[in-house]
């Protein structure tokens, strides 16, 4: 269908064809379950990525990083590149392995916000332990990611809920954000993935904390649960930022069952972008 194209992808990937072959077994498991295509595995130009955005009505996308601890599926540098080529369509999210020194974790940061332009830096606290147990992210070594975000206003997006990879989920729950917010009252907070099945913790965080926010990726409007789109629909509508997890979830079916939830053109307005850019200080984007 043709939809006016405003939407904001809170959180997308691009694979490229060296990266696809990057993925950890850990991973796997899970593109199958979701019945993902066959990008994930081979790869993609960026012009099949915009060509998709442009079919789905999608203006820009928050250009995700990834790594598995210091293995590279999508380096800070490639996200970088692709927004400097095309900076009207992607915003860059970069991420950084808090399980190092303060000073160089602090440092890293630095870099990614100054020298290379990022507007996001993403943590998964299921990944920065041994396998079995986690990170959370009320843990001291994240202190010198929260202190650079905050002073520099750039957001934090934390991985919440239960994992997909086969990794530890616990570190997932989204109450130890509350510590968090509570410590760094002036840094953006996003917990993404929803929060499932810790959603309620989730919901009630953001409505409790000014800089805390929902993001939504690697979950379809479709499978939210009832209590969640409740709050899209009312006490939440300023804190649900849509998202996908592309090319994990494609543009097109996501932003199909969001209208088909019919929240009215407001709320669908506030959750596909104006949220999202208030969240990144974007407003004037």
């Amino acid at each position: 269908m043709s939809r006016e194209r405003i939407a904001i992808d809170a959180w997308a990937s691009w694979i490229g064809p060296e990266g696809a072959k990057q993925w950890p077994a850990e991973y796997l498991h899970i593109f199958k379950k979701y019945r993902s295509p066959r990008v994930i595995f081979e790869g993609m130009s960026v012009e099949r990525m915009l060509a998709e955005m442009d079919g789905a009505g999608v203006d820009r996308c928050v250009l995700s990083a990834f790594y598995h601890k210091d293995l590279a599926v999508v380096s800070n540098e490639e996200v970088a590149a692709l927004c400097r080529a095309h900076p009207d369509r992607f915003i860059g999210s970069g991420t950084v392995n808090p399980i190092r020194k303060p000073g160089e974790v602090a440092r890293e940061v630095e870099r990614l916000t100054s020298e290379l332009g990022m507007k996001v830096i993403r943590l998964e606290p299921y990944m920065y332990g041994d396998g079995v147990t986690g990170l959370a992210p009320n843990d001291k070594h994240y202190w010198p990611v929260y202190l650079e975000c905050q002073k520099r206003g750039v957001a934090v997006a934390i991985q919440v809920g239960h994992t997909g990879p086969l990794l530890p989920s616990e570190c997932g729950r989204p109450i130890y954000l509350d510590e968090v917010a509570l410590a760094f009252p002036e840094l953006t907070i996003i917990g993404c993935h929803l929060g499932q099945p810790w959603h309620e913790e989730m919901m009630t965080l953001a409505w409790k904390h000014d800089n805390v926010y929902v993001e939504t990726s690697a979950r379809t409007p479709k499978h939210w649960p009832a209590s969640f789109v409740e709050f899209a629909r009312g006490w939440g509508r300023d804190k649900v930022l849509w998202a996908t997890d592309y090319p994990l979830l494609p543009f097109e079916r996501t932003l199909a069952e969001l209208e088909a939830l019919d929240l009215g053109d407001e709320i669908f307005r506030k959750v596909v972008r104006d949220n999202t850019l208030r969240a990144l200080k974007l407003e004037a984007a």
